[in-house]
């Protein structure tokens, strides 16, 4: 009894938090613009038997050269926050495509390495969290904290929005 009890525990999906609907294959759409169905960046969450999350992410850099970087990272729920904490950044970028072409080779490998430094520059090496609070409009505030210091300037409105709805990116504004 307490081996079948032991076995339905570990075989239980963890607790997700603010990533449950995820699970169910909503996407996050960032920086959302309802009326034309597009999002700065899109997540998809896949999630482990083990209980590791991954994030694999699709964020338009620019649109002119349209620049579309893909990275996947493990995340993790912590406190109510989806938080991460890569170890090389670098590695996470699976992907860049330059005008619908995807970088290859060399090219692709000094692009991803000069694209991490900058995150790193800016995001610095300690643990990324986000915080997700309901708006009124149905959206979310993803508030941001980088080594438990809070950074308002990375503060986004998320969406969760469904694979099949036809949402697409598009570049920030500003």
């Amino acid at each position: 009894m307490l081996l079948t009890a032991l076995l339905a525990l570990v075989a239980a999906p963890q607790d997700a938090g603010p990533l449950e609907p995820g699970r169910s294959g909503k996407l996050q759409c960032y920086g959302p613009n309802v009326a034309a169905k597009t999002c700065t960046a899109i997540g998809a969450y896949r999630f482990d038997a083990d209980g590791t999350i991954w994030n694999d992410a699709r964020n338009m850099l620019s649109a002119s050269p349209q620049i579309i970087l893909y990275a996947t990272g493990k995340v993790y729920v912590k406190d109510g926050a989806e938080c991460a904490h890569p170890l090389n950044r670098a590695e996470e970028i699976t992907r860049i495509d330059l005008n619908g072409t995807p970088l290859e080779g060399a090219q692709f490998t000094t692009v991803r390495q000069q694209i991490a430094d900058n995150i790193n520059l800016v995001l610095g090496d300690g643990e990324f969290c986000s915080t997700y609070t309901p708006n009124p409009d149905g959206t979310l505030k993803a508030a941001v904290t980088i080594g438990g210091v809070a950074r308002a300037e990375f503060q986004s409105t998320v969406l969760w929005i469904e694979p099949d709805a036809s949402w697409t990116l598009a570049a920030p504004s500003g």
